[in-house]
């Protein structure tokens, strides 16, 4: 090993104090972020009735429609929404069929997702994309920045993206 390199050696006498700092800087950061977690995990749960499976699975939705979307741009074409059943939210969540198709119904009374001819799940329009987004923002903005609270600029209300 040539005498600057450092992988797997010890620091150079200079660096622990350094270390430290950043180590100092990555706890504030960490614990800012938590607590920005925290918040809106709280603010979340109480949009889907104190239940975060129900947002977990409403976010494999999300997430799925975001990927077709990010498909059909990148092809220049048109795709239709995919639905999903029960047994492929029970695999992709890790959360029990059975519970899966409750909370699937419970979603589906709340408007959060559809059911269609096909007897698949797709989503609804009481939850939009923007609005998922600014449910979001202080992980983002509050935990990472310190910039003014995402909570003074609320968004356009929707019932569905367009």
């Amino acid at each position: 090993m040539r005498s600057g390199d450092n992988r797997g050696g010890a620091l150079p006498a200079e660096q622990p104090e350094r270390l430290s700092h950043l180590q100092q800087d990555a706890l504030g950061f960490f614990y800012r972020w938590g607590g920005a977690l925290s918040s809106t995990l709280t603010h979340i749960r109480s949009r889907f009735q104190g239940d975060l499976d129900q947002y977990l699975i409403y976010l494999v939705f999300l997430l799925d429609d975001l990927s077709q979307e990010l498909r059909a741009r990148a092809s220049g074409r048109d795709a239709p929404p995919r639905g999903l059943n029960a047994l492929s939210i029970a695999e992709v969540t890790e959360i029990p069929r059975e519970t899966a198709r409750r909370k699937l119904q419970i979603l589906l009374a709340e408007r959060y997702l559809e059911r269609g001819d096909d007897g698949l799940y797709y989503l609804g329009g009481r939850y939009s994309r923007n609005q998922f987004f600014f449910d979001l923002s202080p992980l983002f903005l509050d935990g990472l920045t310190g910039a003014a609270s995402a909570e003074t600029v609320e968004p356009e209300p929707e019932f569905a993206d367009g």
